[in-house]
C-alpha cells in the first residue's frame, strides 16, 4: 500500500512540474505580474488552482466526455478574449512607463490572485488535461482507494505550485537588471499573453 502511495504521489509530482513549466497563458500571466509588481503580487496568482481545479475536475470526469466540441470551444473563444482583456491592462501601464513597483500591495495581490482564478476558469487547458490527461490517472487512483488519490493530488499540487513560485522568483530576481530590461521583459510576457489569445481564439473558430 505505500509503494502504492508513493507512486501515484510521484506520479502526481511529475504532472504538477509539468504543468507549472510548460509555457502557457497562466504561467506567462505569473510571470508579467512579477515584472510589473515582484514576487509579492504574483505568488497568490499562483494559488488560483487550488481555487478552480476542484469544480473543474468535478465537471470533466461527469460532463466534458459527454458535451459537443462547441462547448470547448465556446470556452477558448470567452477566455481568448479574458486573455487579451489581461493584455490590454498591461499594455496600457506599459505605455504609460509603469515602471516594476516595490513589492505590491495585499489589494493588487488579491485582485492578481481572481484574475488568475478567472483566467482558469475561462481556458480549455484545464479542462482537457483534467479530462485527458491527469482525470484518469486520477480515475485509477480513486480505484485501488481514496488515500491513493489524495496521494496523487497532493504530489501534482505540491509540485505545480512550488514550481510557479520558483518562476515567480527567478523573474523577481531578473527585476535587479534594471528598469530597461524589466520593461522589455514586461513587453515580450504582453506579447506571450497575446499569442496565446490568438490560439484560444483560433480553436474556438475553427475548433
Amino acid at each position: 500500500m505505500r509503494v502504492v502511495l508513493i507512486t501515484f504521489f510521484l506520479q502526481g509530482a511529475a504532472l504538477g512540474f509539468t504543468a507549472a513549466a510548460a509555457p502557457g497563458s497562466f504561467q506567462a500571466f505569473v510571470i508579467s505580474q512579477t515584472l510589473a509588481g515582484g514576487w509579492r503580487r504574483a505568488a497568490p496568482i499562483a494559488l488560483a488552482p487550488l481555487i478552480t481545479d476542484g469544480p473543474i475536475i468535478l465537471l470533466t470526469q461527469i460532463l466534458l466526455g459527454q458535451v459537443p466540441p462547441i462547448f470547448v470551444r465556446g470556452i477558448s473563444l470567452v477566455g481568448g478574449l479574458f486573455v487579451i482583456y489581461l493584455a490590454w491592462g498591461l499594455w496600457r501601464g506599459w505605455r504609460a512607463g509603469a515602471g516594476p513597483a516595490n513589492g505590491g500591495n495585499t489589494a493588487t495581490a488579491n485582485g492578481g490572485l481572481w484574475r488568475g482564478v478567472l483566467m482558469n476558469f475561462l481556458s480549455p487547458g484545464p479542462y482537457i488535461f483534467w479530462a485527458f490527461v491527469a482525470g484518469p490517472i486520477l480515475l485509477s487512483a480513486w480505484r485501488e482507494s481514496p488515500s491513493s488519490a489524495a496521494s496523487f493530488v497532493l504530489g501534482f499540487y505540491v509540485l505545480m505550485i512550488a514550481t510557479l513560485l520558483m518562476v515567480a522568483g527567478l523573474f523577481h530576481q531578473a527585476r535587479r537588471l534594471g528598469p530597461m530590461v524589466v520593461r522589455g521583459m514586461l513587453l515580450a510576457s504582453i506579447v506571450i499573453l497575446v499569442v496565446f489569445a490568438a490560439i484560444l481564439l483560433r480553436q474556438g473558430v475553427s475548433g
